[in-house]
């Protein structure tokens, strides 16, 4: 047997080199991560999952509003409202939430107050990308939507929006803050630790490979790397914030035996963003993770799960604990979510008188969210070629014009075409239509343009995607 190089000893989980095995990954792949569907987005850039932000966000300012009015704080009407998006990647999301919430907001009581979406990454390239984007461009001219870099290993540097050459700080931010943050905390350093016989340890983790590896941007060094975990008891607390501590400590007197992830770093990005909007925040998330304190025990160490990447599930309970010390409100579901966790936290003064914003969770989220469409989708994918020209309509519709619902029935969705009444092609057109329009394109050579042409010549159609 071949003798393994150390390449990273004993460090705690968040202090690894596999982050910068990560972040080598992503400056070197670029938009390409996500053009050549190496990580997984369609779960958590979806129309249904704009759509439930979007009517969070709305109870959110209808709270907002209502305080303002009964004089709790002032809104500067001279300073817009922020929708941050960390780590937006594709960008997916940020078009589906501007797609399906402004029409709504500028029809709204409150549509003077200005508001403006910020999508943000660590990676140049990327955001190059979205300034490019031709169907971005409405957006950005319109100053509703801005892109700046943001990396969450170095959140002390000014925050500076491209478009609109502002850089915002904490002083100079007063009107909340919405943050959304979808599958990034599991892709941002976190520790690990273990319970043994009732007694906290941290985890220390030790990276080995067949070989020395100087490249860490090498695509082939994951089929080469072991990683090992070492339990050690813990000597002292291991973190300067007393909430972590508090946390661990309620975990070490509550839970049995066993192993579970830690998100320091995102408390960290959690507390950063505190910070503006005079501490005003409503947080939305969704990701592979765990939210109550049953779904901790009985996991294994945490290991990666690559995707040309890589990601780890993401320890909600915790964040949630965070925000409950914190006096915040935590929005979540009553029931196990199997699919992504979704949930809303609000920090901040007025963080527990938020009717709306907890109605609109509710609504959004616990009573057929975008978990209950995801388990959905998996049963009704299975069954396209059984289901009629109208079904397959309704769950186009029922999808918010899904693209990738789209391209998965189109084989279906085309043959129930040719043998249908001609007297459907307006509504299959209009259908069509609708799936162009709510779509962001990533490539010149893009499959969806391809399908929706294929059934517009079926049915004698022009073609219309060729137009901006």
């Amino acid at each position: 047997m071949s003798k393994r190089v150390i390449i990273d000893a004993d460090k705690p989980l968040s202090q690894s080199l596999l982050w910068d095995i990560q972040r080598a990954y992503f400056l070197q792949a670029g938009m390409k991560a996500w053009q050549d569907d190496v990580v997984p987005s369609d779960i958590s850039s979806n129309p249904v999952m704009a759509r439930a932000y979007s009517q969070i966000v709305f109870g959110y300012l209808r709270d907002c509003f209502a305080a303002a009015q009964r004089g709790e704080f002032e809104l500067d009407p001279s300073q817009p409202i922020n929708i941050i998006e960390l780590g937006a990647g594709s960008g997916r999301l940020a078009y589906h939430f501007l797609q399906t919430f402004l029409p709504r907001y500028r029809q709204s009581p409150f549509a003077s107050q200005p508001i403006r979406y910020v999508m943000t990454d660590f990676v140049p390239e990327i955001l190059e990308f979205w300034r490019k984007h031709e169907r971005f461009q409405p957006f950005f001219e319109a100053g509703i939507l801005d892109v700046a870099l943001f990396d969450v290993m170095e959140m002390e540097r000014p925050f500076h929006l491209q478009i609109s050459k502002q850089t915002l700080t904490p002083t100079n931010t007063t009107d909340p803050v919405i943050l959304i943050a979808n599958y990034f905390f599991d892709s941002i350093p976190q520790d690990s630790f273990v319970i043994e016989e009732g007694l906290l340890c941290q985890n220390l983790l030790t990276l080995s490979s067949s070989q020395p590896e100087p490249d860490l941007a090498d695509p082939a060094l994951w089929d080469r790397l072991e990683l090992h975990y070492e339990p050690i008891p813990l000597a002292d607390t291991p973190y300067d914030e007393p909430r972590y501590n508090q946390i661990l400590t309620d975990y070490e007197a509550s839970l049995p035996d066993c192993s579970f992830s830690f998100p320091n770093v995102g408390l960290d990005c959690l507390r950063y963003w505190s910070g503006f909007g005079n501490g005003r925040l409503l947080f939305l998330t969704s990701d592979r993770g765990y939210s109550t304190p049953d779904a901790l025990v009985s996991q294994p160490d945490p290991l990666p799960n690559l995707h040309g990447s890589f990601s780890l599930m993401v320890n909600y309970h915790a964040i949630s604990e965070f925000a409950s010390h914190s006096k915040g409100l935590v929005g979540q579901v009553p029931y196990y979510q199997d699919n992504i966790q979704v949930l809303a936290y609000l920090l901040g003064q007025g963080a527990q008188q938020a009717p709306e914003t907890q109605l609109a969770f509710t609504e959004a989220v616990s009573q057929g969210g975008p978990d209950d469409f995801h388990a959905l989708k998996n049963v009704v994918e299975r069954q396209y070629a059984t289901m009629n020209l109208p079904e397959l309509l309704s769950f186009l519709r029922m999808s918010g014009w899904d693209a990738s619902i789209f391209t998965h029935m189109h084989p279906h969705l085309q043959k129930a075409t040719k043998t249908a009444d001609p007297a459907w092609y307006p509504d299959v057109a209009q259908a069509l239509q609708q799936i162009w329009q709510h779509y962001l394109p990533l490539r010149l050579d893009d499959t969806v343009q391809e399908a929706i042409r294929d059934v517009l010549s079926l049915m004698g159609y022009q073609d219309f995607t060729d137009e901006t």
